[in-house]
């Protein structure tokens, strides 16, 4: 019976400690404004193309990038590494007072 009462505990103290854990780490996603983003654009994936690649359509700033990059991940489920296919259609978040600036033809 003790043996019993001491493995639940070991496992509730797992439980919290990853609780703990993760509990910390939340507050770092909400440095990222990307996923916080209401506008998203449509693009469909090219054979070429990869996460860095679209991400850098859209930023000018290799920090923005990055930031895109992880939200495109996590707003399209892609895996971690951010593996695509080429026709897969990806929502990118939009942060329209950091797009580049296009010149005016």
């Amino acid at each position: 019976m003790k043996k019993r009462k001491k493995k639940a505990g070991r496992m509730m103290a797992r439980i919290l400690l990853v609780a703990a854990f993760a509990a910390a780490l939340a507050p770092f996603h909400l440095c990222n404004d990307y996923l916080r983003s209401a506008d998203f654009d449509t693009v469909k994936v090219a054979r070429k193309d990869n996460v860095w690649t679209i991400a850098s359509r859209y930023t000018t700033k290799e920090e923005d990038a990055r930031e895109l990059v992880e939200a495109i991940i996590e707003v399209n489920g892609l895996s971690a590494d951010g593996a695509l296919r080429a026709g897969q259609n990806l929502r990118v978040p939009v942060l329209r007072e950091r797009l580049p600036k296009i010149a005016e033809r």
